[in-house]
C-alpha cells in the first residue's frame, strides 16, 4: 500500500513540473497583453519581448515594427550576390543593403519636381500604383497609404484611395486621370506606404527587392514630363504609421519620372 502512494505522488509531481514547465516555458500563451510580462505584448495568442529596435531581441531575432506594438520574432538573413553581404551589414555604397540591418516596411515617395511641373492646377507628381518586387521582377505586393504627407492648395487629388494595397485595375498603359486613379503629392509634398502580401499582411522589405513607382507621366498620353520624385527606405515604421513622422526615411534609393523602378 505504500509503495502504490509513493508511486502515485511520484507521478503526481512529475506532472505538476511538466505542467509548470510549459506554463513558463519561451512562448507562453496568452488572450490579452495583462496575460503577459510588463516586457512582452500578446502577439496571436502567444507572449513576444516588445521591442523598437532588433538591439533588444536575442540574436537569430528582428524587431517586429509593423503593428501598432513592435515585437521580437525569428528572423532570416539573407545573401546578396551583388555584393556579397547580408541583410544585416552596413558596408554598402549602392543601396543593396537595407540601412543598419533594421527590419523596413515603410518606403517614402517624396515630390522633387521644380519649376514649370509646379505651375497650373495640378503641381508635382501624381501616383498612379507602387509595388514591391523580387529582383526578377515578381510583384509581392502593392502598397497601402500610411503616411499622408500631400501638398497644395490646388491639387485635384489628394486622397489616395487607389493605394490600398490591391493591384491596379486598369488595363493598358495610363488609367483615365481622375480621383480614382491618381493622388498627387503635390510639389514637395510625400506619401508613405507599407507593401501588404495576398493576405494583407506588411511585408519586410529586404535587400534584393525593388520598387516600382508608376506616376502619370511621360509614358501616359496626358502626362507631365517635369514630374519629378524621390524614393526612399523609412526604418522607424512605428513613427511614420502612427505619428506621421517620417524623419527616419533618410535611406535614398533614387528615382525618376513616369514609371520608375529603384533597387533596394
Amino acid at each position: 500500500m505504500n509503495i502504490t502512494k509513493r508511486i502515485l505522488g511520484m507521478l503526481f509531481i512529475g506532472l505538476a513540473s511538466t505542467a509548470l514547465f510549459i506554463a513558463c516555458g519561451d512562448e507562453t500563451s496568452c488572450v490579452a497583453d495583462a496575460d503577459c510580462a510588463d516586457t512582452e505584448a500578446c502577439i496571436n495568442e502567444v507572449c513576444r519581448t516588445k521591442c523598437t529596435t532588433a538591439a533588444e531581441c536575442l540574436d537569430g531575432e528582428v524587431c517586429n515594427t509593423s503593428g501598432a506594438t513592435g515585437y521580437c520574432e525569428a528572423g532570416t538573413v539573407s545573401n546578396n550576390t551583388t555584393n556579397n553581404t547580408t541583410n544585416n551589414t552596413t558596408n554598402n555604397t549602392t543601396n543593396n543593403t537595407v540601412n543598419n540591418g533594421d527590419p523596413v516596411y515603410v518606403a517614402l515617395i517624396t515630390d522633387v519636381t521644380t519649376g514649370d511641373g509646379c505651375m497650373g492646377n495640378d503641381p508635382g507628381s501624381d501616383i498612379i500604383y507602387v509595388s514591391l518586387e523580387d529582383e526578377s521582377g515578381t510583384v509581392l505586393g502593392y502598397a497601402s497609404l500610411d503616411h499622408d504627407g500631400t501638398t497644395g492648395d490646388t491639387n485635384r487629388f489628394n486622397v489616395g484611395v487607389n493605394i490600398d494595397g490591391s493591384a491596379p485595375s486598369f488595363t493598358g498603359t495610363c488609367p483615365e486621370f481622375d480621383q480614382a486613379s491618381v493622388t498627387a503629392l503635390g510639389c514637395g509634398g510625400e506619401i508613405g506606404v507599407r507593401f501588404l502580401d495576398e493576405s494583407g499582411t506588411p511585408i519586410l522589405i529586404e535587400s534584393g527587392m525593388r520598387i516600382r513607382v508608376f506616376e502619370y507621366g511621360s509614358q501616359c498620353s496626358t502626362g507631365s514630363v517635369d514630374d519629378q520624385y524621390e524614393v526612399s527606405l523609412c526604418t522607424d515604421t512605428n513613427a511614420v504609421v502612427n505619428d506621421n513622422n517620417a524623419s527616419s526615411c533618410t535611406q535614398n534609393l533614387g528615382g525618376g519620372s513616369g514609371e520608375t523602378v529603384v533597387s533596394i
